[in-house]
């Protein structure tokens, strides 16, 4: 990793949006999955009645570029990007309370370049401090993903935390940034679909799957630590909806162990069906539970205005250009 003190920081003239149907996935390519863990038989199970857990928690963050950027560094150009991240959790208990909320922001750049972090004012004295990060490729798409992985840290950390202090914790995204000193069951809850970890005869199964059921537990032997998963159905999309609208993948760390990953997949499918998501609240619907989209929200809020945001880059660019 190389540090540079005198750079040259310019931005990308393309608007930040442009990239916003950019997706960074977490999932790695999984080396073997084994569907006979927990049965035989490949088919729905729907979990019997249990009690309800007392408290459990719903763990999310937001990401916004504010601006690209391209940094000179001895002639070569390396790509990077100005970005802002926030982090909560809705806690439920009968009702849901929206809390443990932190916002970060970081300057993210490719080619192993960590620069000094950038320092923006917003008037009243208030600065916006973007901490160095740097990827090891050189590619917006890294800069990209030296944001979602400062996003995803803060996620598992609070999650961690959380475990120790209510009966399950949900995590949105796979447990990749979940550390083995997790103090409580933590749950990786992966809305969107991006890789297929069943052959075609098991995948056969998951349009079928109704509201409440679920695959039976396989087990996904990879790089960086075995896991229990599971596939189950959180709502029912529209008529005109794909069949695999609806279908989440949740997982579950193997040193959790056979038997509880069981108790946890049992408990995801009978608690999770209650916050699904209607089209007429939200476009990720029945995928983005109700208590995750209004943390969102409130994430988005804290993040600041994206105006007010950009133009104060802006200026503590100018600056660096006049002076």
């Amino acid at each position: 990793m190389t540090t540079t003190r005198e750079r040259s920081l310019r931005l990308d003239p393309w608007a930040a949006e442009y990239e916003g149907s950019v997706q960074i996935g977490d999932d790695e390519e999984p080396a073997g999955v084994d569907t006979s863990v927990e049965t035989a038989a490949w088919k729905a199970i729907r979990p019997p009645p249990g009690s309800a857990a007392a408290l459990l928690a719903l763990v999310d963050g937001v990401r916004r570029v504010e601006h690209r950027v391209l940094v000179d560094d001895l002639g070569r150009t390396v790509f990077g990007l100005l970005g802002s991240f926030g982090t909560g959790a809705a806690t439920i208990d009968g009702e849901a309370r929206l809390g443990h909320e932190r916002v970060g922001r970081v300057l993210a750049t490719g080619a192993g370049l960590r620069l000094e972090p950038f320092v923006a004012s917003v008037g009243g004295g208030a600065l916006l401090a973007f901490e160095p990060v740097s990827e090891a490729e050189n590619t917006p798409a890294a800069a990209l993903q030296g944001l979602q992985g400062a996003m995803r840290r803060s996620e598992a950390a609070l999650a961690e935390r959380l475990g120790g202090e209510v009966d399950v914790v949900f995590l949105d995204g796979p447990l990749t940034y979940v550390t083995a000193a997790a103090r409580g069951p933590v749950v990786g809850f992966v809305k969107r679909l991006q890789r297929t970890y069943l052959d075609p005869a098991a995948s056969a199964l998951l349009p079928l799957l109704e509201a409440g059921e679920r695959t039976p537990l396989f087990l996904v032997a990879d790089s960086r630590e075995p896991r229990y998963s599971w596939y189950m159905r959180i709502g029912v999309g529209r008529a005109i909806d794909s069949p695999l609208a609806g279908i989440v993948r949740l997982e579950a760390a193997c040193s959790t162990g056979l038997a509880a990953a069981r108790e946890l997949a049992d408990l995801s499918a009978r608690e999770l069906v209650r916050f699904a998501s209607s089209a007429s609240r939200d476009p990720r619907a029945p995928q983005n539970l109700v208590p995750i989209g209004a943390l969102e929200a409130r994430l988005r809020h804290l993040l600041g205005d994206p105006a007010v945001v950009r133009r104060a880059i802006q200026a503590r660019l100018h600056e660096e250009v006049t002076a």
